[in-house]
């Protein structure tokens, strides 16, 4: 499957950011809710760059715009004003089939709550967002066994996350 073909994305190396381009751009990026009186701007002008291999931390105040700022980058929302380039390609130029699989490929999150399957171990927690990809078992089991050493944690892959 190429994804250029489904979402103007490819996933060959030149397109990982070497080529150049950041891999996520922000421009101008306002969000605003509500209107007159009720009117609160969430994100106002902001602009800035990620480059691939970048480790890049959103912090600041209650209310300052981290979350609207992580659901625009996940495509689960779009500014009001402005432009949001991932890999050179807008993404408000993307159909919703085309975000779906944008989110599938190239994008996910490690959420403040965790959001693990209480009754599922840690090694089928890991796996189930590999799924999706449509990877074969070996290849996931593989991937989240590697994951589960990198953060200290082979040999609890069976624990629940109450354990």
């Amino acid at each position: 499957m190429l994804l250029s073909s489904e979402t103007g994305l490819s996933k060959n190396s030149d397109a990982i950011g070497m080529s150049g381009q950041p891999l996520v751009c922000f421009k101008n990026v306002h969000k605003i809710y509500g209107e007159g009186d009720a009117e609160v701007r969430a994100l106002d002008g902001v602009s800035f760059e990620i480059n691939s291999g970048d480790f890049v931390a959103i912090m600041g105040a209650s209310g300052s715009g981290k979350s609207t700022t992580m659901n625009m980058l996940g495509c689960l929302d779009v500014p009001t004003r402005g432009q949001y380039f991932f890999r050179g390609v807008g993404v408000e130029t993307l159909s919703h089939d085309q975000l779906a699989l944008l989110r599938r490929h190239f994008l996910g999150f490690v959420f403040q709550g965790f959001n693990l399957l209480a009754r599922t171990s840690a090694l089928e927690n890991l796996e189930l967002p590999l799924i999706y990809q449509r990877l074969d078992k070996a290849t996931r089991r593989r991937r989240a066994l590697e994951a589960l050493e990198i953060v200290g944690l082979l040999g609890r892959e069976h624990h629940t996350p109450a354990e």
